[in-house]
């Protein structure tokens, strides 16, 4: 027997669906009230959003989730909460079938959704003859650019059963790392979770920056943006044109519940550098509402709301679907946009170069400033590829992230979307088709990527380092050049200097000295300074020295005269 029953263990995957799942249970009203009011009493005195944290179960020695969130939501408070102006007029959310919320209308619609839930057993279960219908509790929040007021307002009112997963959610959406994945934790009773994180950078041109003003930790933005526009062009941009932005954004969806029945869905969604007509934020749903056709903001309004699936894994899996497409595509258009402007800046970068070594190599001073606006270009060019290259490693980590949690997802989540209903099997087969499809595109993705990276890095160095070498060739070239003219220059002084000696000392006044001037007087004079200078020059550097330059004198000679005999030939 216990054979069996090991080998029975043995069959099921370590993670799976847990079929209890798939029935109602029956709970008391405790689990759906708010964690906070249920807390220690002792810890009554403490600020709301700490008391939530508790939830988290941190050590006493670290408190970084805590204190995330207590930085994250400063200053912020029920009656605040409730009376301030700005957060008055802010639409935040949208609940179920409701328009848009303020934080503190989602506060009090959470509140009211408890306080039923509370009042009526979950597994409500109505006698219809034979059959049994059983009365759902489900809920479906959608939340743009998740602010502290909204982060007060999930605290205050998340459920005793869901304040963990939820404080988790919370604290992962404030981060920038991908994640996908299912979970069954055990919080006094299991419950689902289904969630996924998608960060990714959205290449957009606006006049200014749209900076993530309103949601800051420690003082700043709580996602941050990159103006590209020095990857195209090496002057900087001087015209009223728009500036290409990347701007940082995440997309996070959790679904969690006790059962099949009984479930809620979290969504939030970073809209912050969209412009105001955006069709995802609150405001164009809130406008697009009417009976006959609600479209669902989880599912980025592809489909109507009438028509969402009441199963939470194939509406989890539908969700992720349309997102992960989406990221998806907005990492493809920043990359195509940061490739595109490479390209052209290595293009002006070669025309430049072009253009500064067409000067003139026999103007000296051409050649001075040349040399100038080519070691300025280097430089600047160096700093170019430092900062590609650093963007270029961000892009390839991120997308790292995802296929390492393709791999983690197909090797433990994609277990918990097994169904034993044949259509809903073959619902879930399909969508999740599509999803892996997404993922390996974004690996394609992460690999061309890489290879811009690797030309970056190493062919466009080589080909710099060549240029260098071609460079130092021609100023060596130049040098020697230029020291075999000085060289010849100083032969010339040098061969000249007894020339001048003499007309020098034949050049005084009679009787200065016992020669007499004369033709040949000067010539006998020449003839014995020049030996006396080649003596004296000989003793002291050498005769080697002398002899060397008798064969070097000769050389030139001989080459001068076979470039004058060539020119006389042509």
């Amino acid at each position: 027997m216990a054979s069996l029953q090991g080998a029975s263990f043995s069959q099921l995957p370590l993670y799976h669906w847990d079929p209890v799942f798939d029935s109602p249970r029956g709970t008391s009203g405790q689990h759906n009230k708010p964690y906070i009011d249920v807390v220690d009493d002792a810890d009554i005195d403490l600020d709301p959003i700490k008391r939530f944290a508790k939830a988290l179960e941190e050590t006493d020695s670290c408190h970084y989730a805590t204190d995330t969130l207590a930085k994250f939501c400063t200053g912020v408070n029920l009656q605040t909460l409730q009376q301030n102006p700005s957060v008055a007029s802010q639409l935040v959310a949208i609940l179920e079938d409701s328009g848009g919320l303020t934080a503190w209308g989602l506060h009090q619609a959470l509140s009211n959704i408890n306080t039923e839930n509370q009042n009526s057993d979950v597994t409500d279960v109505q006698q219809t003859g034979q059959n049994k219908a059983v009365k759902s509790h489900v809920r479906r929040l959608y939340a743009t650019n998740l602010n502290c007021w909204t982060v007060f307002a999930l605290a205050a009112t998340a459920p005793t059963h869901q304040a963990r997963v939820l404080g988790e959610f919370i604290l992962k959406h404030l981060r920038f790392d991908p994640l996908v994945y299912t979970k069954i934790p055990f919080v006094k009773l299991p419950i689902f979770a289904l969630e996924f994180h998608l960060p990714y950078l959205a290449w957009r041109k606006h006049m200014l920056p749209r900076a993530d003003s309103q949601r800051t930790i420690n003082g700043k933005g709580l996602r941050h943006y990159q103006d590209i526009t020095f990857l195209r062009t090496m002057s900087k941009k001087a015209d009223n044109s728009l500036t290409e932005y990347l701007y940082q954004a995440n997309i996070s969806c959790l679904v969690s519940g006790l059962d099949s029945y009984s479930w809620t869905a979290y969504f939030f969604n970073d809209t912050y550098f969209e412009a105001d007509d955006c069709p995802e934020n609150i405001q164009e749903y809130d406008a697009q509402e009417c009976p006959e056709h609600m479209l669902d903001p989880l599912t980025a309004g592809k489909r109507p709301r009438h028509l969402r699936p009441s199963c939470p894994r194939e509406y989890f899996l539908i969700i992720s679907e349309t997102h992960i497409r989406r990221a998806k595509e907005e990492w493809q258009q920043s990359f195509y946009a940061v490739d595109d402007a490479i390209q052209s800046y290595k293009s002006e970068y070669w025309t430049q170069a072009r253009k500064i070594d067409s000067c003139n190599r026999d103007d000296p001073k051409a050649c001075s400033t040349s040399d100038r606006e080519r070691c300025k270009l280097r430089e600047d060019f160096q700093e170019w590829m430092r900062q590609c290259a650093e963007l270029l490693r961000k892009i390839i980590n991120s997308l790292g992230q995802y296929a390492k949690e393709r791999r983690i997802f197909l090797e433990t989540g994609i277990n918990s979307f097994v169904s034993s209903d044949p259509l809903q099997s073959t619902r879930l087969s399909r969508v999740l088709t599509a999803i892996d499809q997404h993922f390996v595109e974004l690996e394609r993705l992460s690999s061309n990527v890489q290879n811009v990276m690797d030309s970056l890095c190493q062919d466009t160095h080589r080909d710099v380092n060549l240029r260098l070498s071609h460079e130092s060739n021609e100023s060596a070239l130049f040098q020697q050049k230029t020291a075999r003219d000085v060289k010849v220059l100083t032969w010339m002084t040098f061969l000249s200097l007894p020339f001048a000696l003499a007309a020098g000392l034949l050049s005084t006044q009679e009787g200065f000295i016992p020669i007499r001037p004369s033709p040949w007087a000067l010539l006998a004079s020449i003839a014995i300074l020049e030996i006396l200078v080649w003596l004296i020059l000989g003793s002291l550097l050498g005769w080697n020295w002398f002899w060397e330059n008798m064969k070097w004198a000769r050389h030139q000679l001989g080459t001068r005269e076979r470039d004058i005999e060539g020119v006389e030939l042509q």
